[in-house]
């Protein structure tokens, strides 16, 4: 059970943030798994921007979840969180943390994942704010991580329509991509076996403390997109395998987050953002044919936007492009 306060800081990138949470707690030091007949402490932390119907119906899920202990950590990029407090102001379970400026998804992850440490939680539950966890996911989750928490977990995800959003995820350095497999799929149960996978989407991803308390984090510079690919080959190459449990199920109400006038933005960030993840991840030789095959394909889906007449996407394209090639990161409104 986490008490409450009301206090003032300078959160993620120098950005000044309200926050309504828990106190510190000496037993957050702990990093042993919760005790065999205990349940396991499981912290969600969701980001919201600007989507409070969305968030408050992911945040009802996580507390219908059996045979955890759950809390909430929700982070409010450019928000005051005042809805939030309206709604939680008697649920000690929820911590807010209000950030007046969008610092982005791995920052505001970021401030989450350093409260929610602070608490004696045995497991992180990264969850988008447009998505819901059935009761026995967690439990599932939790239980597949191994008895030493040794590993990362993921669920299969599905879309409201039944069809398949991810079972995990393949990265492809030489193409500078992470794709979600399966996605858009039926779900025939092709992917219905528990694995090992490349990486896991951020969408919905357990990670034991002890992964975290290494100092492994989303690398912020991203701001948008492709940093939960970066997040889970940090943990790889730390020790903790990305394990995709197909019993525990997310339901992704893909893309509600997503006003349909910052999609021209987005293709900037996911264009600019494959670069980042190439030259951070990729060796020598998958630099040079990722670069080339990145090069390629956004000089064929530029002459196919113009052509159309969408100058707007054409332009995003080539300016993720370039500045991926030039190693600019961090927000980069395209106004």
């Amino acid at each position: 059970m986490m008490a409450r306060r009301i206090s003032a800081h300078t959160g993620s990138a120098g950005t000044c943030s309200e926050s309504v949470g828990p106190r510190p707690s000496a037993a957050g030091a702990n990093s042993q798994p919760a005790a065999a007949g205990l349940e396991p402490r499981v912290a969600a932390v969701i980001v919201n921007f600007r989507q409070p119907e969305l968030t408050r119906e992911a945040i009802d899920s996580i507390f219908r979840s059996e045979g955890v202990s759950v809390s909430v950590c929700l982070i409010e990029n450019a928000g005051d969180g005042q809805w939030a407090r309206e709604i939680y102001d008697n649920e000690p379970r929820v911590d807010i943390i209000a950030n007046p400026e969008n610092i982005g998804f791995g920052a505001a992850c970021n401030q989450g994942i350093e409260r929610v440490l602070a608490e004696d939680n045995d497991f992180v539950f990264l969850l988008n704010n447009d998505a819901t966890v059935d009761p026995q996911t967690l439990t599932l989750l939790a239980a597949s991580s191994g008895p030493h928490s040794q590993s990362t977990s993921a669920p299969k995800i599905l879309l409201p329509d039944g069809r398949l959003y991810a079972a995990g995820g393949v990265v492809e350095l030489g193409r500078a991509r992470a794709r979600n497999r399966g996605i858009y799929e039926t779900d025939r149960g092709q992917f219905d076996r528990r694995e090992p996978v490349d990486f896991a989407s951020a969408c919905a991803l357990i990670i034991p403390r002890r992964a975290l308390e290494g100092g492994i984090r989303f690398h912020e510079p991203y701001f948008l997109y492709y940093e939960d690919a970066d997040l889970c080959l940090q943990l790889r190459k730390a020790g903790f395998p990305i394990i995709y449990e197909p019993r525990a199920r997310v339901v992704h109400h893909e893309s509600a987050s997503t006003p349909q006038n910052r999609r021209t933005e987005l293709l900037y960030y996911e264009t600019r953002n494959r670069i980042i993840l190439l030259f951070r991840h990729g060796k020598g030789g998958e630099k040079a044919v990722g670069c080339v095959y990145v090069t390629c394909v956004v000089v064929v889906k530029v002459f196919s936007l113009t052509l159309r007449g969408r100058f707007g996407a054409s332009c995003a394209l080539l300016g993720g492009l370039i500045d991926g090639l030039r190693g600019r990161a961090g927000r980069r409104p395209l106004e």
